[in-house]
């Protein structure tokens, strides 16, 4: 039996998003990426849809897309911390594309 007076040291958690605490972090992270990414290609979607002449085809690549998009936030419940952290930088990347302005 311990005495409460003199604490011994116990286990130290483990910091936030690392392996041992299953990275919970890498999972918010990757997870907050691909529903931006998602986000955006629902905006244009909606966007298209408002105009007096939506394209079809720029329509179903944009629903493709927010589908893909749908799959990976799946995937993620069993996605490796390496898998996750590839995942957030990936969808990182292609919401600065999308963001970017076009010629």
């Amino acid at each position: 039996m311990s005495d409460p007076q003199d604490p011994q040291p116990g286990p130290v958690p483990p910091p936030a998003g690392s392996e041992e605490d299953g990275g919970e972090v890498g999972y918010a992270v990757a997870a907050e990426h691909v529903r931006r990414v998602m986000s955006w290609y629902s905006e244009q979607i909606s966007a298209e849809l408002r105009s007096t002449d939506p394209d079809q085809q720029r329509l179903r690549q944009l629903a493709a897309e927010r589908l893909a998009c749908q799959d990976t936030l799946r995937a993620l419940d069993h996605a490796e911390p390496e898998e996750l952290a590839r995942i957030a930088t990936e969808y990182e990347e292609r919401f600065i594309q999308l963001h970017r302005p076009r010629p």
